[in-house]
């Protein structure tokens, strides 16, 4: 038997036993409200929330009803209070005078009262408020609470309406026939941006031409590194006058003192510290002279393969070119075989449109004018240039950038060369450069290929025409970014301002408008609006032709693309079909690679819109190249954008 007294002391030890008791308590409260055993002070109730009335202490500037619909007070509901709305008895129901009959609700969801149908027998209070009709159809927002909903014959989520133009002329059915030539993969504000520049009003062409005077010829220089590109040129430059002696002195003291005593004649087109200092040309180096008929702009392109995408937007815009090539033994060998940038830059260049082309064959003084070295060496680039490389005519000279033999003038009579070499010195091959058809007529297209100075509301930048012409006043759009600009000045290659530039000028450009100064870069085009208007693409077909490479091209390989002054990442999405290059046609459909010396038509995606086009309507904006891994591997010809 247990004691009482043990068991008291049991239940002390466990006090949660003891409580539980009063927890029990607890279940008295379920069927309403709990209460509070204290009474709350006067200034606590003051901010206590009532249903039907706000105290002034929630008045705090701002109205629930102003921005949540359920708040804002009905008007056709009665205000009961809450003994009103739960504790009213049958007699008061039976009181409640009948209202007028309900409209017939049409909507098609079902409807529910808050009380039995009349005549169920059914006998229990009820408010007598107006019956509440629920659709439970789409609801597209909060509304009020309607004692009747209209019917609903059609329910559509509408956005805000944007605005298609600034221009309060513009006319909708314009819009939409504008739309049709768009990207589809573009958003809504930059199809309207585009939409507006295709329908913009047009500007006539002006069919301006060059004034009479020499033509104008854009020579590059390319060649493997050290083969003495800048030197060769900067004497030839020294020789015909377009630098002073007195700048020549600075230079080889300078040299000197930098242990680069050879490289006097290379600063006058190597200008930047840093190429100075490692004794290779970075970037493209422009200076202008003239011969007896012809006005030369000369690009000066690097010959390192670091520097290869530098290289090719010099090649874009070149009408001829000269390949300068190291005749010293084991030299010459080297920049010829795989991996050097002989056999690279002569593909390029054909690739990219050059077909005057002129080969330099340099320092032949390390080799006392041998003409058995000279003929090696012609022999071998010959071969490869009119056999691989497709060049039609090439023409050889050899030189001595160092010394200044045959450069400016034939050697005299006595000279080792005069023995077996008697015909043109560089500069009278220079002077049979002809220069090509300019589409001064067509639609105005300016490549940007520098950008010198940029904000929000002004640009300087310089660029070469390819097609067109420009003039200060002209209302221009610049691709792909679809921004507006007016041309405010313009000037020539030598910096002097003139009235207008025509196709194949290198133009210096000033532009005011409103503009993101971090959006501009070289690659972009200037054009006009209207049926002239360029519209950015993201993907195309090519016809492509494959270089030697160790793999194969095959669908999702990715690479950078290079059009005129553009570099952009992209993919090739999809080998449509194999071609056969002597009379192009189709060896296969849908091949699974290609591989090296083929050729093929591809579908290229870049990752951001370009400003380009086909080649049958820009030769200009329609030439590629496509690089992967530092090597170029294929290049080719637009065929049509695909959006």
């Amino acid at each position: 038997m247990f004691s009482v007294p043990g068991i008291l002391q049991q239940l002390l030890r466990h006090p949660c036993i003891v409580l539980l008791d009063d927890l029990d308590d607890d279940d008295d409260y379920y069927g309403r409200s709990y209460e509070e055993e204290v009474a709350m002070s006067p200034s606590v109730t003051g901010y206590m929330y009532q249903r039907q009335k706000m105290t002034p202490g929630f008045t705090l500037g701002t109205k629930l009803s102003e921005f949540i619909p359920e708040e804002r007070p009905n008007p056709d509901k009665a205000d009961y209070d809450d003994d009103q709305m739960f504790d009213m008895d049958v007699d008061d129901v039976k009181e409640t005078q009948p209202g007028p009959p309900m409209a017939p609700s049409t909507s098609t969801g079902p409807v529910l009262s808050d009380g039995p149908p009349p005549g169920l027998g059914f006998d229990e209070p009820r408010r007598p408020s107006k019956p509440i009709v629920i659709s439970l159809g789409p609801i597209a927002g909060h509304e009020e609470e309607k004692p009747v909903i209209p019917n609903i014959t059609n329910l559509r989520v509408s956005e805000p309406k944007r605005s298609e133009s600034k221009s309060p002329t513009r006319k909708k059915s314009a819009m939409n026939s504008s739309l049709a030539n768009l990207p589809s993969n573009s958003s809504s504000h930059r199809l309207s941006q585009l939409a507006a520049i295709t329908s913009a009003p047009s500007t006539p062409r002006r069919t301006r031409r060059r004034e009479e005077g020499k033509q104008l010829i854009n020579l590059v220089v390319v060649g493997h590194v050290d083969a003495g590109k800048s030197t060769l040129m900067g004497h030839l430059l020294y020789r015909l006058g377009c630098v002073d002696q007195r700048t020549i002195h600075k230079y080889k003291q300078e040299s000197a003192r930098s242990g680069k005593a050879s490289f006097a004649f290379a600063w006058v087109l190597d200008e930047t510290e840093e190429e100075r200092a490692r004794g290779v040309t970075m970037d493209i180096a422009k200076t202008t002279f003239e011969t007896n008929t012809k006005r030369v702009l000369l690009l000066d392109a690097p010959g390192h393969k670091d520097f290869i995408p530098n290289m090719i937007t010099g090649a874009s815009q070149a009408d001829a070119a000269i390949l300068v090539v190291n005749s010293t033994v084991g030299e010459f060998e080297t920049g010829f075989e795989n991996g050097g940038q002989t056999r690279e830059h002569a593909m390029l260049l054909r690739s990219l449109g050059v077909g005057q082309l002129v080969v330099a064959i340099n320092k032949l003084d390390t080799v006392d004018w041998a003409q058995e070295r000279f003929d090696e060496v012609e022999a071998a680039i010959k071969s490869f240039l009119t056999k691989q490389a497709g060049f039609s005519k090439v023409r050889f000279v050899p030189v001595s950038g160092l010394t200044g033999e045959n450069l400016s003038e034939r050697v005299p009579d006595g000279h080792p060369l005069r023995k077996w070499y008697n015909k043109e010195c560089l500069m009278e091959l220079i002077d049979t450069f002809s220069a090509p058809p300019r589409a001064s007529d067509g639609p105005l297209r300016i490549v940007v290929n520098d950008v010198f100075k940029a904000t929000t509301t002004q640009l300087s930048l310089s660029g070469k025409i390819e097609s067109g012409e420009v003039e200060a006043g002209d209302k221009v759009y610049i691709m792909p970014n679809a921004d507006a600009a007016v041309v405010k000045a313009c000037s020539n290659d030598d910096g002097g301002a003139v009235d207008s530039c025509v196709a194949g000028d290198h133009t210096l450009l000033t532009l005011n408008g409103t503009f993101e100064p971090d959006t501009i870069h070289a690659g972009h085009v200037i054009v006009r609006g209207g049926a002239d208007a360029l519209m950015p693409c993201r993907r195309f077909a090519a016809r492509i032709v494959v270089f030697d490479v160790v793999v194969p091209i095959m669908k999702g390989t990715r690479a950078e693309l290079y059009c005129h002054s553009l570099c952009e990442p992209c993919t090739i999405v999809k080998l449509v079909s194999s071609i056969n290059k002597a009379n192009g046609n189709v060896l296969k459909e849908r091949p699974r690679c290609l591989a090296k010396q083929m050729s093929g038509l591809v579908e290229i995606e870049t990752e951001r819109e370009v400003a380009i086009e086909p080649y049958t309507i820009c030769k200009a904006l329609g030439r590629i190249t496509i690089r992967a891994g530092g090597q170029t591997i294929a290049a080719g010809i637009i065929e049509r954008k695909l959006g």
